[in-house]
């Protein structure tokens, strides 16, 4: 599979539905019908545990069974399945199970915890696990998570990496998006994970984005890739700026109440799923706060 142009488009990072009042154990018939959803919605790929999915706080049997439901549902979409963590032999390991079930790529966080202590430490950990990966490697820089953010420099010499195909950048800082669209090879793999920074991206040349709420409104995320990247005329442009509109407002939500807790919160405004348990630390989402948005974004 050509990531490239298999990922043209959204790729929504799938939420984990759970089951018992903590969430003790993961609701796989749930996820199925989230998968459906984005499926039939347009969307391009599949992110299966990403910080939407609360990977931090799954087992790593629970994340292999996540990305066999993702694969057994994905409709012939590529997979990228996270598999960060802090040790290379566990990113390794998690890498390991995501290929044996069918997984097309991974996608991976610097450390967390443990923040490099000079340049070239998160480029070293990169690189450590491109050269033994079973898998096409995307990093992924989000440093409001692990508090260990990339540098411009560390992308563009991992870029160089045969295994390296891509990023996923939720740093939200879009000129330093745009110096890497413009530093990394043509080939190079570049998805925005900030919503609100979706249509500028694909406007100056972003391959896709990865955006929680795609789970949500799959076939506006769809719609409006379409259009950033069409030159159809006036109405079209004021139908993508409507859409950007209306996925910021929500996106604020997202930003107020986190992302997983108000995914599912919208989600089971949509009857997609029934539950919106998220696993502690993470409290779930007032249905109020999430439910004017999205009706907006419906209309």
């Amino acid at each position: 599979m050509e990531l490239g142009s298999a990922v043209r488009g959204v790729t929504p990072p799938l939420v984990t539905p759970f089951d018992g009042p903590d969430g003790e154990t993961v609701d796989h018939d749930a996820l199925a019908n989230v998968v459906t959803h984005a499926v039939e919605g347009g969307v391009a790929g599949l992110f299966p545990n990403g910080t939407t999915g609360e990977f931090a706080s799954l087992t790593a049997a629970e994340r292999a069974a996540v990305v066999e439901t993702t694969v057994a549902n994905a409709g012939g979409r590529p997979v990228l399945a996270g598999v960060a963590d802090t040790a290379i032999p566990d990113v390794l390991a998690h890498t390991d199970r995501a290929a044996d079930a069918g997984a097309d790529a991974v996608v991976v966080t610097p450390p967390y915890f443990h923040a490099e202590s000079g340049e070239g430490g998160n480029r070293r950990f990169l690189e450590r696990i491109a050269d033994d990966a079973t898998l096409p490697v995307f990093v992924y820089d989000i440093p409001s998570c692990t508090g260990n953010p990339l540098s411009p420099e560390t992308v563009v010499a991992l870029a160089d990496h045969s295994n390296v195909v891509g990023m996923k950048d939720s740093s939200g800082d879009f000129a330093g998006f745009c110096r890497l669209l413009r530093e990394t090879p043509e080939e190079f793999v570049l998805l925005q994970g900030f919503d609100a920074l979706l249509l500028p991206s694909l406007r100056m040349g972003a391959t896709g984005g990865v955006h929680a709420l795609s789970n949500v409104v799959p076939s506006a995320f769809a719609e409006l890739s379409r259009l950033a990247r069409t030159s159809e005329g006036e109405s079209s442009a004021a139908r993508a700026e409507e859409l950007h509109e209306g996925i910021g407002a929500l996106f604020d939500a997202c930003l107020e109440y986190g992302f997983a807790p108000a995914t599912k919160t919208a989600l089971c405004e949509r009857d997609v799923i029934e539950s919106a348990r998220v696993r502690p630390p993470l409290k779930a989402a007032e249905p109020d706060a999430i439910a004017a948005p999205l009706v907006g974004l419906l209309d």
